[in-house]
């Protein structure tokens, strides 16, 4: 009893230091996530100059609820941390089944020499006990109270149940090009002119849990929260205005569709107060040529309900 006592006392201790970071199952929360995207730039060659002027936003906002808090983390790998842990524990059983080893095969033979007699098997045992240190039992009941002590938890996932999106698109293209072609336009060159605009609500895929990208975990040990980001599975839609003189193309309007914010790693932050209102903010620098080349900042804010 005095053992399960302390042992109580010690996880009530571990919750209680992390207690503000770990929330009762089915608590809800909201997500609301800020994609900005950037580009503008230019191309000074004399024979093909060009610009551009790209800006991209996003605001995906998701509803949350937590998992029941766990001592292992569900999205992460184990950390150095707890691996100690678990491989201290498996060393204490291993330690703890070697003591007992001997008592075991002595239980073994007087099972075997007593049957189905259990006051035989009875009588054996208070026989055996006797004969035992007491130093002995007390220093492996301690070994398996030592291998069997529970860690606290420490982390918790909160599952999706539904997200919206609302996004904008702005875009603009102007360029020109020396071409044999374009010979008899002013400077030898033809001219183009692009725009996209696209306003309205994410297409989202309605449906199972599947179809939700966001994943979040809480580390109470760590102070920090893991979030796998709210992402459109489907693009997003703009109309297209082209203006050109090249001999090749027409000008004209047509659909197009866009991938934004395209596919991004998880996000750690560290959670400096409470989960009431933790908050962080990404600056990515996104590779590629003229509009795909730029600078997207996501924000985020995670606030219980």
């Amino acid at each position: 009893m005095k053992t399960a006592i302390a042992l109580s006392i010690g996880l009530i201790a571990s919750g209680a230091a992390h207690a503000d970071l770990l929330a009762a199952k089915g608590a809800k929360a909201t997500l609301n996530v800020q994609y900005e995207y950037s580009a503008v730039g230019k191309n000074a060659s004399k024979d093909d100059p060009s610009e551009w002027r790209v800006q991209r936003t996003m605001n995906m906002v998701v509803q949350l609820s937590a998992e029941e808090s766990q001592a292992i983390s569900g999205l992460r790998a184990v950390d150095a941390g707890r691996d100690a842990s678990i491989a201290k524990k498996q060393t204490q059983v291993a330690k703890v089944q070697k003591k007992m080893e001997p008592a075991m095969n002595d239980m073994m033979k007087i099972a075997e020499r007593c049957g189905e007699d259990e006051a035989c098997i009875e009588k054996a045992i208070v026989a055996y006990s006797s004969t035992m240190n007491t130093a002995d039992i007390e220093a492996t009941k301690g070994d398996v109270a030592a291998a069997t002590k529970l860690d606290g938890p420490r982390y918790q996932i909160w599952v999706p149940s539904a997200e919206k999106g609302t996004y904008s698109i702005d875009e603009s293209y102007r360029a020109k090009t020396s071409d044999p072609l374009c010979s008899g336009k002013p400077n030898h060159q033809c001219s183009r002119e692009e725009t996209r605009k696209g306003a309205g609500n994410v297409p989202l895929l309605a449906g199972s849990k599947d179809a939700y990208t966001t994943r979040l975990e809480i580390d109470s040990e760590r102070k920090e929260i893991y979030i796998m980001l709210p992402l459109p599975l489907v693009g997003v839609g703009y109309t297209q205005q082209v203006t050109s003189d090249f001999p090749d193309e027409k000008s004209g309007t047509s659909k197009g569709e866009a991938r934004f914010p395209g596919m991004l790693k998880p996000m750690t932050a560290a959670i400096t107060g409470d989960l009431r209102n933790a908050s962080g903010k990404q600056t990515i620098k996104m590779s590629g040529a003229e509009g795909e080349g730029g600078t997207l900042t996501v924000k985020w804010q995670f606030a219980l309900q």
